[in-house]
């Protein structure tokens, strides 16, 4: 129970704002709050945000803190004198419904108890089922491609992605609808990258990947700038695309086997991997190097530009990220049953998985994704060329599963110490170390070495 006032006892000598309005008052300590809340604004009527007729709708709080309770007095409340007090509306209380009917009740509950199917989740579906028949049927089209060529098929994808594109710009500079955008600017993207796949003549190889990441990288680059939305997974699709493009130049040169250009272009990927956020630092001006302005210094130039650093952070993990996996799974499928080849492909998933320790979601999610994708893979191809078949199969499922679990279950719920997060990153560390032998085991550069050695 706090002390009365020595002055005295019976009043609380406070400083009460309203808005605009100050007023330091006297006020009686043993009367309830509610009781003086009308006479509070009966002083500060006229000023500015203060209505008279509204008294009711207003309570008495410390700044910052909860409001005070009406029943209560400004004693029992624990306020002294010299405290200043905020004088602020209510919220409303929302008033239930009535229902006479049983049937009404329960439809109210069910309708209360799961979440409404709005616009924004059917355009979000239609986006998401839009891309996806966009990839099965460009998919379909490189397949028919490895049996016979067909031309028209590259002049229809081609026309399909020239016409998505202003279609993406109209949706979001036009319409405002940023989720539209994206998915035509994605669609486009697919299209071109097709038609880049399927305009050269003959097997399809090296200079039809070569094309297609071109046409792919330089749609959505335009995408980009047109339609203005999508930018951070647009900027990874372009970074991905130009990854892979400069992996099939490489095959183009050298007619390297896939599963030597797949293995270069993961242990590439993941080496930019550590790079990226000093990339970003720099192409957004934040490098310690860069002249900023004095006057400035805090101000909103220097938010955006912090914006900006973590949008192309963000775009720049997904973009190494996408073409590690595209890298390791192209070397798991081509290599395989080659121990080699899968041992890379697990040892990829398990460092995109390692990355996934961070708390941004976009970046966390892309990891987990890619990662298992790969892991997945690499698992698949184990299982097929397994010798020995079914026992070993079921307790490597076993396991595997047992570990998502406990990695997605248990291990949030631990806290590890400094030391071992340190030891993890030693692990991710010499793991990466790992995979350069492992790279030039899968190029041949081994059997290389030893045919000029014993020539």
């Amino acid at each position: 129970m706090p002390a009365p006032s020595a002055l005295e006892p019976g009043l609380r000598r406070v400083s009460v704002h309203a808005g605009t309005a100050v007023a330091d008052l006297a006020l009686p300590a043993c009367v309830p709050v509610a009781a003086l809340i009308p006479e509070i604004v009966d002083m500060l009527a006229g000023d500015e945000g203060v209505e008279p007729c509204h008294a009711g709708g207003y309570q008495l709080s410390r700044p910052g803190a909860p409001a005070l309770t009406r029943s209560m007095t400004l004693a029992d409340n624990g306020i002294r004198d010299g405290d200043v007090l905020v004088l602020g509306r209510s919220p409303s209380p929302v008033i239930p419904a009535r229902c006479d009917d049983d049937a009404h009740v329960v439809a109210k509950t069910l309708a209360e108890a799961s979440p409404s199917w709005g616009p924004l989740r059917t355009r979000l579906a239609g986006a998401v089922a839009a891309v996806c028949l966009t990839g099965i049927g460009g998919l379909a089209l490189i397949r028919i491609a490895f049996s016979r060529h067909d031309a028209g098929a590259a002049g229809v994808a081609a026309c399909a992605g020239l016409v998505a594109l202003p279609f993406a710009v109209i949706a979001h500079r036009g319409f405002g609808d940023a989720i539209a955008g994206l998915a035509l600017s994605l669609i486009a993207t697919a299209f071109a990258a097709v038609a880049g796949f399927l305009a050269v003549p003959g097997v399809p190889g090296s200079s039809g990947a070569l094309l297609a990441t071109t046409a792919a990288a330089a749609t959505a680059a335009a995408c980009r700038r047109a339609s203005g939305c999508g930018g951070v997974t647009l900027n990874a699709v372009t970074c991905a695309a130009v990854v892979v493009a400069g992996a099939a130049f490489a095959g183009v040169l050298t007619s390297a086997p896939l599963p030597a250009l797949g293995s270069a272009t993961a242990l590439v990927s993941l080496g930019l991997l550590g790079v990226a956020a000093r990339v970003s630092i720099v192409l957004a001006g934040l490098s310690p190097r860069t002249a900023l302005d004095p006057n400035d210094i805090g101000g909103a130039r220097l938010e955006a530009r912090a914006l900006r650093a973590g949008d192309l952070l963000t775009g720049l993990l997904a973009a190494f990220s996408s073409s590690a996996a595209v890298g390791a799974v192209v070397t798991v499928l081509a290599g395989a049953p080659r121990l080699c080849c899968i041992g890379f492909g697990a040892l990829t998933g398990g460092l995109l998985l390692l990355r996934s320790r961070g708390n941004d979601v976009m970046r966390t999610l892309v990891f987990v994704i890619t990662g298992m994708a790969v892991t997945a893979t690499a698992f698949g191809a184990a299982a097929v060329h397994a010798p020995g078949g079914g026992p070993w199969v079921a307790a490597g499922t076993a396991v595997l599963a047992a570990a998502a679990m406990f990695l997605g279950f248990v291990a949030p719920a631990l806290t590890l110490s400094p030391v071992v997060d340190r030891a993890v990153d030693l692990l991710e560390a010499a793991a990466l170390l790992v995979m350069v032998p492992l790279t030039c085991w899968i190029c041949g550069l081994y059997a290389a070495v030893r045919g000029l050695v014993l020539g």
